[in-house]
């Protein structure tokens, strides 16, 4: 059968593309997609080798600020999608991909990796109020708008996965879906990808994963300028995609590190990621209150344990004293954490438990299932 994706954006190397990458590679289906963004050079090369992606007009703003995304909602709103044969729709959505139903009305299923979140988030508001007293006046302003007609659109899916619990509560929490319609569905780690690296390390901590504000990449390097000035001067590489719109943050970063063991390392390539997963002694996951969190799971795959914020996905990956830690978002907390866990056999210990643990997440299972969803609800409209 012959299936469609939408998804807003298509021009990072991160978990999101990831999923779907997955998804067109292992399917038992044929896969066309389609995104109002696309940057081949800046995405996974390979991307091309199992899905067509087709740019549709106009393009819309990559820029996450509330009034370029409420434009990017009406571009996507106004779209149709082409009449090339497909028997139904994915939306791989992050906040706007829902609005593409607007003019469509075939078999359709959400995975929602999030619901908008400098809307439906508490932690992410609270840090934009913080950042920006004017942008959380207009959010406060246009929110009730944007989320009545949210909810519209998502009366229209006849299945929704969300890729966590913790998705799935704010999907609840925004009253876009009663909770019995959701079901969870994990994303995977491409477990023949990542290598258990020695159980013997040099110290170095790891924050990999996108670079930007939401990420609170902040924490990691408080934590590194507390041990540094209590006389254990550890390495910390921060690793991972910058688009345009982050450039200003990850220059604040580099300014914030002066002076600290600190190496920033922006658009690395898989394989540089996936060493640095091995060699690296310690991952620090420092986002407010993540979805899921494909890092973590990542570099459990690899064989090293996770120190993550309390909150959202790694409460559903990380196994607290097994694979790993979580702690407040308080650099004090997360410093204390690290000294302890050097300070004996703590980290060699979990290696093989990390690794366990990553082992529970594989794609099949995940890409079974959409694939006999999108066969059902297809069927369902015959």
């Amino acid at each position: 059968m012959r299936f469609a994706i939408y998804h807003p954006w298509v021009y990072l190397r991160s978990g999101l593309e990831r999923t779907f990458l997955e998804l067109c590679r292992r399917s038992r289906h044929e896969w066309v997609t389609y995104t109002h963004h696309h940057q081949p050079d800046t995405t996974y090369d390979e991307l091309s080798n199992y899905t067509e992606v087709i740019e549709l007009t106009p393009r819309v703003s990559v820029q996450r600020s509330l009034i370029p995304l409420v434009g990017a909602a009406a571009t996507i709103a106004r779209a149709r999608l082409p009449q090339d044969g497909s028997q139904g729709l994915l939306v791989s959505s992050e906040g706007l991909g829902d609005f593409i139903l607007n003019h469509y009305r075939g078999p359709s299923v959400a995975f929602c990796h999030t619901p908008l979140k400098i809307l439906y988030d508490p932690a992410t508001r609270e840090a934009l109020r913080a950042q920006s007293r004017s942008k959380y006046a207009v959010l406060q302003m246009l929110g009730p708008a944007f989320g009545l007609a949210d909810r519209r659109m998502w009366r229209r899916f006849d299945h929704v996965f969300a890729n966590s619990s913790e998705t799935k509560k704010r999907i609840g929490a925004a009253r876009l879906r009663d909770l019995a319609d959701v079901e969870v569905l994990y994303p995977g780690v491409d477990i023949e990808r990542f290598v258990v690296g020695p159980d013997q390390r040099p110290p170095q901590l790891l924050v990999a994963g996108r670079i930007m504000w939401q990420k609170n990449i902040e924490l990691a390097l408080e934590t590194v300028r507390l041990l540094a000035g209590e006389g254990l001067s550890i390495p910390l590489v921060v690793a991972g995609a910058v688009d345009d719109k982050s450039r200003p943050y990850l220059a604040q970063l580099r300014a914030a590190a002066t002076g600290l063991p600190v190496e920033f390392r922006p658009d690395p390539t898989d394989d540089e990621l996936m060493d640095l997963y091995r060699t690296s002694t310690l991952l620090l996951f420092t986002a407010r209150n993540e979805d899921f969190g494909m890092v973590p799971l990542e570099a459990m795959a690899s064989g090293t344990p996770v120190l993550a914020v309390d909150r959202g996905g790694p409460r559903e990956t990380v196994v607290s004293g097994v694979t790993g830690w979580l702690e407040p978002p308080e650099p004090r907390q997360f410093a204390d954490r690290v000294r302890a866990a050097l300070s004996d056999d703590q980290l060699t210990r979990m290696r093989r438990p990390a690794r366990a643990r990553a082992e529970e997440f594989g794609w099949d299972r995940f890409v079974a299932r959409v694939d006999d969803v999108m066969e059902e609800v297809a069927a369902g409209h015959d």
